[in-house]
């Protein structure tokens, strides 16, 4: 059996020369910020990634139409963004990271602000360093001053993730021949969630966002995150379980062992990615989760033994854990195709990627 850390880091994608071949992160030039002034055309508060389309003057007085990425629904939620921060027509101003091309218009977003509203941020770290050198209260409806209780007992709270993401197929994972031919045929663009496809345990559970664990009934247990499509079900009773057809998210039952939630998943069907990046799943595929609290009611700890000889020599585990985090409503955000395909090539044509990329049709 091999057991696999989610908390080691691995190294990004190589960006090719002139055009990314890793999402549009990395066509941006971090050393070169800017501040733009503009006009807002489009707000795409959408998934994988909110974008604003801009209309910018340039020193010539011709209008240059930006893009400007900046990051998810539910992590812009936490900082007091909403689908109705910005509204097309309203004047804007822009800082953030230039595209590595100077002349592309393009831009990552560190802050935004409109004539009459508030300086909205992207990122926690530069809204919480703003906000302690000017004394402005924090946006509406942000949480970066909320309050996190402890969890008392298990399943309960919010929790996000706190190890490294990977960014590619981890290289010990135990793979038969035809996991091997897979991963290494891998490239970002081929992630299922930017067709909008939500690919189901493990992988599902090892992902950005907040994740709330709560009792539905006596006999229930509910797992929800944000933008999923509909939440996840444990019977904890098998005796008085519905039963339910094959599918990617499986058929979960539940006991605890001591202090220890256990999740044992069945009924699958092929699942892209439905075990690790780039990595699929079989109909085969078996699932043994384990959750328990540690650091005083701080922490989730989890643990995921998969069993599928579609892909994998021999069973793998692997190691995750989740930080608690304030209670806040799950939310919901349209997945787009638009929003895909400018997440993953940053404008860029099919054509400059060094690598074979199949865009989402939009």
């Amino acid at each position: 059996m091999r057991s696999i850390s989610c908390a080691a880091g691995i190294a990004g994608l190589a960006v090719a020369a002139g055009a990314a071949a890793h999402h549009s992160h990395a066509s941006l030039d971090r050393n070169n910020p800017q501040t733009k002034a503009g006009v807002v055309a489009e707000y795409l508060w959408k998934v994988p990634h909110v974008y604003l389309i801009v209309d910018v003057p340039d020193e010539n007085g011709e209008v240059v139409q930006y893009t400007v990425e900046s990051m998810n629904p539910p992590s812009l939620a936490r900082l007091g963004w909403s689908a109705d921060t910005f509204r097309p027509g309203d004047p804007i101003i822009l800082h953030g990271a230039h595209d590595r091309d100077p002349d592309r218009p393009y831009m990552g977003l560190d802050w935004a602000q409109s004539v009459d509203g508030p300086r909205m941020f992207a990122d926690r770290r530069q809204l919480e360093a703003y906000l302690e050198e000017t004394g402005a209260e924090p946006p509406s409806g942000s949480i970066v001053d909320a309050e996190v209780p402890p969890a008392e007992t298990f399943p309960s709270g919010f929790w996000t993730r706190t190890v490294s993401p990977y960014r590619e197929p981890p290289a010990d994972m135990p793979l038969n021949d035809t996991g091997k031919a897979l991963v290494a045929e891998f490239h970002e663009s081929q992630n299922p969630l930017n067709e909008c496809i939500y690919p189901g345990p493990p992988r599902m559970m090892m992902m950005p966002m907040a994740y709330n664990f709560r009792w539905e009934d006596d006999d229930t247990i509910i797992i929800d995150r944000d933008l999923w499509p509909q939440p996840r079900v444990v019977h904890m009773n098998a005796d008085t379980a519905p039963q339910a057809e094959p599918s990617a998210w499986g058929y979960s039952t539940g006991r605890f062992e001591d202090d220890t939630l256990v999740i044992e998943t069945t009924d699958f069907i092929d699942d892209r990615w439905g075990i690790q990046i780039g990595l699929h799943s079989s109909y085969q595929k078996h699932l043994v989760e384990r959750y328990w609290l540690e650091e005083n009611g701080m922490a989730l700890k989890g643990e995921f033994t998969i069993t599928d000889p579609g892909y994998l020599s021999e069973p793998m585990v692997i190691q995750h854990s989740w930080a608690k985090v304030a209670d806040r409503p799950i939310l919901q955000a349209e997945c787009s195709m638009e929003a895909a395909w400018l997440y993953i090539t940053a404008g860029y044509n099919e054509d400059e990627y060094e690598v074979p990329v199949t865009l989402p049709q939009q």
